[in-house]
């Protein structure tokens, strides 16, 4: 997997993610994000988690930013009022 393109940060939800993690280095992700609940209707805290990745050195994603940095993991909660305002 290349995460050359941090495509979670461009959803509201990523960017309110992001404020919340800051400062993170250039090289970090969001990787995972869900609703936390079982049904829609308690769908009102979202998990974010990301993470640190560098550049793989060798086999088939050398030259891509794909390996997790062990040790940078971070999650974070977003509500649906924070995502609102973000939009």
């Amino acid at each position: 997997m290349d995460m050359d393109q941090d495509v979670f940060a461009e959803q509201s939800y990523g960017k309110v993610a992001l404020q919340k993690m800051a400062p993170v280095p250039e090289n970090f992700r969001l990787y995972c994000a869900g609703w936390l609940g079982k049904e829609p209707k308690d769908f009102t805290v979202m998990e974010v988690t990301g993470a640190q990745f560098r550049v793989a050195k060798t086999g088939v994603n050398k030259g891509k930013l794909s390996i997790m940095v062990a040790g940078t993991k971070r999650t974070v909660y977003v509500t649906a009022t924070e995502m609102k305002a973000a939009a």
